[in-house]
């Protein structure tokens, strides 16, 4: 019998969402638990494909390093996303770095295994492609938003996303924020103070309490500036 919390974690992702209870099972017979340190490197760029991942806890980041070794982020991976699909089909190599911003948790589903089981499972495979598709559509979405908003817009619709209550909890150093966001650490400490100095936010840490939500919203709409 499958691993019933592996089930559920499967159940909760993006990317197996449109599968039934059967399927799941199949799937979660193939999966094994990984746990991750902060900072620990899950694979390197280059390095053989041994399968794709689904977060289930933590954040991770994926990223490539320029010749001079300057680190750019290209997607950071929250909870119940996958990554590293993309090297897995293609049966190659990985083709970025992996590596945890905190101490994570994640499903490993094992190249070979996988691949026979689409082989043998059409119905699993169609189903998949589904779910990839929606994947695929917010990350458009979000390349959209980095191409058209500007630094603040986009700062300001990211903290609206992630609010709680009165506040916004980063989840991830500000300098992975700033990445993910197309900034640098420079930028967004200056938007911060910027905000701050409007009375529209006020920082502490990685807590973000957001003090005027309705200037946040105009600023993420495009309507007003800082």
């Amino acid at each position: 019998m499958p691993d019933s919390g592996l089930v559920a974690a499967l159940k909760k992702s993006e990317m197996f969402s449109s599968l039934d209870s059967e399927m799941l099972q199949k799937i979660a017979l193939l999966a094994r638990w990984r746990s991750f340190a902060a900072r620990e490197m899950i694979f390197s760029e280059g390095e053989p494909c041994g399968g794709f991942y689904l977060l289930v806890e933590g954040a991770v980041k994926v990223y490539k390093l320029s010749g001079d070794g300057k680190e750019h982020v290209l997607h950071l991976v929250w909870p119940r996303e996958t990554f590293a699909e993309a090297a897995l089909f293609l049966g190659d190599t990985y083709p970025a770095y992996a590596e945890t911003v905190r101490a994570s948790r994640a499903v490993l589903f094992p190249s070979e295994p996988f691949l026979a089981l689409l082989r043998a499972e059409p119905d699993v495979a169609i189903r998949l492609m589904g779910g990839m598709a929606l994947w695929l559509r917010r990350l458009v979405g979000q390349v959209e938003v980095l191409a058209l908003r500007g630094a603040a817009s986009r700062l300001a619709g990211y903290l609206l996303g992630l609010q709680e209550g009165s506040a916004a909890v980063l989840p991830a150093p500000k300098a992975v924020v700033a990445a993910h966001l197309g900034m640098t650490p420079e930028t967004l400490s200056r938007l911060f103070f910027r905000m701050e100095a409007q009375g529209v936010i006020n920082v502490r840490g990685r807590t973000i309490t957001i003090l005027d939500a309705s200037e946040l919203r105009r600023i993420a709409d495009g309507e007003s500036d800082v």
